[in-house]
Protein backbone atom coordinates (compact mmCIF):
# COMPACT_ATOMS: atom_id res chain seq x y z
CA UNK A 1 0.00 0.00 0.00
CA UNK A 2 1.75 3.49 -0.64
CA UNK A 3 2.25 6.05 1.83
CA UNK A 4 -0.44 8.93 2.08
CA UNK A 5 0.55 12.02 3.49
CA UNK A 6 -2.12 14.71 5.18
CA UNK A 7 -1.11 18.07 4.99
CA UNK A 8 -3.13 19.97 7.55
CA UNK A 9 -1.23 23.24 7.58
CA UNK A 10 1.61 23.49 9.89
CA UNK A 11 2.55 19.85 9.91
CA UNK A 12 2.22 16.91 7.71
CA UNK A 13 2.55 13.36 8.62
CA UNK A 14 2.79 9.75 7.17
CA UNK A 15 1.72 6.80 8.42
CA UNK A 16 3.76 3.44 7.25
CA UNK A 17 1.07 1.18 8.00
CA UNK A 18 3.65 -0.45 9.79
CA UNK A 19 3.04 0.73 12.96
CA UNK A 20 5.37 4.20 12.54
CA UNK A 21 4.69 7.51 11.01
CA UNK A 22 6.33 10.47 10.07
CA UNK A 23 5.59 13.78 10.77
CA UNK A 24 6.90 17.36 9.17
CA UNK A 25 6.47 20.27 11.18
CA UNK A 26 7.71 23.79 11.50
CA UNK A 27 9.61 24.27 14.54
CA UNK A 28 8.80 27.47 17.25
CA UNK A 29 11.01 26.27 20.20
CA UNK A 30 13.50 24.00 21.68
CA UNK A 31 12.02 20.53 22.71
CA UNK A 32 9.07 21.61 20.14
CA UNK A 33 9.54 18.46 18.04
CA UNK A 34 9.27 15.96 21.28
CA UNK A 35 6.11 17.56 21.53
CA UNK A 36 4.81 16.87 17.85
CA UNK A 37 5.88 13.27 18.55
CA UNK A 38 4.12 12.68 21.72
CA UNK A 39 0.53 14.06 20.05
CA UNK A 40 1.23 11.98 17.29
CA UNK A 41 1.65 9.15 19.82
CA UNK A 42 -1.66 9.70 21.09
CA UNK A 43 -4.15 11.32 18.48
CA UNK A 44 -6.86 9.12 18.38
CA UNK A 45 -7.48 9.10 14.74
CA UNK A 46 -4.89 6.89 13.58
CA UNK A 47 -1.08 7.03 15.30
CA UNK A 48 -2.00 6.57 18.47
CA UNK A 49 -1.11 2.71 17.48
CA UNK A 50 2.88 3.87 16.33
CA UNK A 51 5.43 2.58 17.89
CA UNK A 52 8.25 5.11 16.62
CA UNK A 53 7.39 8.46 15.46
CA UNK A 54 10.04 10.50 13.45
CA UNK A 55 9.71 14.10 13.49
CA UNK A 56 11.46 16.55 10.85
CA UNK A 57 11.64 19.88 9.66
CA UNK A 58 8.81 20.87 7.43
CA UNK A 59 10.71 21.44 4.39
CA UNK A 60 11.12 17.91 4.26
CA UNK A 61 8.18 15.79 3.29
CA UNK A 62 8.11 12.64 5.46
CA UNK A 63 6.08 10.49 2.72
CA UNK A 64 9.31 10.58 0.68
CA UNK A 65 11.32 8.12 2.17
CA UNK A 66 14.70 9.82 0.29
CA UNK A 67 14.53 12.65 2.33
CA UNK A 68 13.23 11.10 5.54
CA UNK A 69 16.13 9.02 5.34
CA UNK A 70 18.67 12.15 4.75
CA UNK A 71 16.96 14.03 7.67
CA UNK A 72 17.81 10.62 9.92
CA UNK A 73 21.24 10.72 8.87
CA UNK A 74 21.80 14.05 9.20
CA UNK A 75 19.88 15.65 11.88
CA UNK A 76 19.66 12.91 14.51
CA UNK A 77 22.40 12.68 17.21
CA UNK A 78 21.37 9.98 19.20
CA UNK A 79 22.70 11.41 22.41
CA UNK A 80 19.33 13.53 23.01
CA UNK A 81 17.51 12.90 19.87
CA UNK A 82 15.76 9.48 20.87
CA UNK A 83 13.19 9.78 23.18
CA UNK A 84 12.07 6.23 24.85
CA UNK A 85 8.71 5.52 26.08
CA UNK A 86 8.09 2.54 28.45
CA UNK A 87 5.03 0.71 28.68
CA UNK A 88 2.85 2.62 26.44
CA UNK A 89 -0.52 1.27 24.64
CA UNK A 90 -0.36 -0.73 21.49
CA UNK A 91 -2.77 -2.44 19.54
CA UNK A 92 -2.47 -6.19 21.45
CA UNK A 93 -2.23 -8.25 17.78
CA UNK A 94 1.46 -5.95 17.96
CA UNK A 95 4.08 -9.04 18.25
CA UNK A 96 6.24 -6.81 19.82
CA UNK A 97 4.38 -6.42 23.29
CA UNK A 98 4.82 -7.82 26.49
CA UNK A 99 2.22 -8.45 27.65
CA UNK A 100 0.01 -7.69 24.69
CA UNK A 101 -1.46 -4.29 24.13
CA UNK A 102 1.68 -2.81 26.06
CA UNK A 103 5.59 -1.64 24.56
CA UNK A 104 8.22 0.81 24.94
CA UNK A 105 7.57 3.82 21.41
CA UNK A 106 9.98 5.67 20.05
CA UNK A 107 10.22 9.21 19.06
CA UNK A 108 13.27 10.74 16.82
CA UNK A 109 13.82 14.09 16.71
CA UNK A 110 15.20 14.40 13.06
CA UNK A 111 14.76 18.41 13.07
CA UNK A 112 17.09 21.01 13.17
CA UNK A 113 17.62 22.29 16.33
CA UNK A 114 16.38 25.81 17.66
CA UNK A 115 17.04 28.10 21.17
CA UNK A 116 17.74 26.46 23.63
CA UNK A 117 18.72 23.41 22.10
CA UNK A 118 22.96 24.05 21.27
CA UNK A 119 23.37 20.45 19.58
CA UNK A 120 25.76 20.61 16.48
CA UNK A 121 26.53 23.32 14.15
CA UNK A 122 23.81 23.53 11.45
CA UNK A 123 24.36 27.17 11.16
CA UNK A 124 27.23 26.81 9.38
CA UNK A 125 26.49 27.33 5.63
CA UNK A 126 27.28 24.83 3.11
CA UNK A 127 29.78 26.34 -0.01
CA UNK A 128 31.17 24.77 -2.91
CA UNK A 129 34.86 24.86 -2.98
CA UNK A 130 36.92 27.30 -5.23
CA UNK A 131 37.67 24.54 -7.60
CA UNK A 132 34.60 22.95 -8.03
CA UNK A 133 33.52 24.17 -11.26
CA UNK A 134 36.82 22.99 -12.53
CA UNK A 135 36.11 19.73 -11.67
CA UNK A 136 32.27 19.47 -12.68
CA UNK A 137 33.48 20.68 -16.36
CA UNK A 138 36.10 17.97 -16.41
CA UNK A 139 33.56 15.27 -15.03
CA UNK A 140 31.49 16.49 -18.00
CA UNK A 141 33.99 16.46 -20.62
CA UNK A 142 34.72 13.05 -19.45
CA UNK A 143 31.02 11.71 -19.75
CA UNK A 144 30.45 13.11 -23.17
CA UNK A 145 33.60 11.06 -24.33
CA UNK A 146 32.28 7.78 -23.28
CA UNK A 147 29.62 7.95 -25.69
Amino acid sequence: MPDQGRNDGTAKYRNGGDRSGGVSARKRFGGFAKAVGMRAMTTPHGLGYCKIVIVVDDDVDPVNLPQLMWALSTKVNPAGDLLNLPNMSVLELDPGSQPPGISNKLIIDATTPVSPDSRGHYSQPVTDLPETPHWVSRLKDLLAARG
